[in-house]
């Protein structure tokens, strides 16, 4: 007899720096090992002249970073402290979690693992090392997404969704538009919050996870 598989009703999908992760961790990366000229590319990125691959490209060839050096960095990073009941309650629910960034996830996977969560799947940009501490980033799903950005949230969302759950979507920046717009549910804060406002894009307004876990709550009783 086959075992029936039971659909979750809802799936998360949720950016890392400054969401998961209490910082940027990225901008921390730049800041602490690429010297003041990081901020230019990013600059150029916000005005929508270079696409966030062009400056995640530029970042990187910005900066001197030694892989033990990377890992002490990513290891000092410090993450939502209500996260872990989150993830719990996901977990208990059945209802699958992904980690959509259009940053790095040598950082992202190495903080997850370092909090025991080293079995939440990651989808972001790749890292590589080079000779003289430089660091080349690889975009391996550049490809299938919008082009405008290094890691298209929308396209995994879209990608990934399962038949009859609802999606629901967890961010904080403008790495951030493609994901709300796939999503059937959206979580915003910072500048998330004020593109979704400018954008005419619905949302629940959140600090940290225990905002949203128990917001979330008293919207998952109006699917039952």
């Amino acid at each position: 007899m086959t075992e029936q598989v039971i659909q979750p009703k809802f799936q998360f999908f949720s950016d890392f720096d400054g969401t998961i992760a209490l910082n940027d961790v990225g901008d921390g990366v730049f800041t602490t090992f690429a010297g003041p000229k990081w901020i230019e590319p990013v600059l150029e990125w916000k005005k929508g002249k270079i696409t966030s691959k062009e400056c995640l490209t530029l970042e990187c060839a910005l900066t001197t970073v030694s892989r033990q050096e990377l890992e002490n960095f990513s290891d000092q990073q410090k993450i939502d402290p209500y996260f872990e009941e989150f993830i719990g309650y996901c977990r208990q629910q059945n209802y699958p979690f992904i980690v959509l960034s259009d940053g790095l996830s040598f950082y992202i996977r190495r903080i997850l693992a370092k909090f025991g969560f080293h079995d939440i799947e990651v989808r972001a940009n790749e890292l590589i090392f080079l000779d003289n501490n430089k660091i080349r980033p690889e975009f391996p799903y550049y490809e299938k997404g919008c082009l405008g950005c290094g890691n298209c949230k929308g396209y995994h969302i879209s990608n990934q969704r399962q038949a009859g759950a609802t999606s629901v979507y967890i961010g904080d920046g403008l790495s951030d538009r493609c994901g709300v717009h796939a999503s059937d549910i959206v979580f915003a804060k910072d500048d998330l919050q004020k593109y979704c406002i400018d954008s005419g894009v619905d949302f629940y307004e959140f600090t940290n996870f225990k905002d949203v876990l128990e917001k979330f709550k008293k919207l998952e009783l109006e699917f039952v």
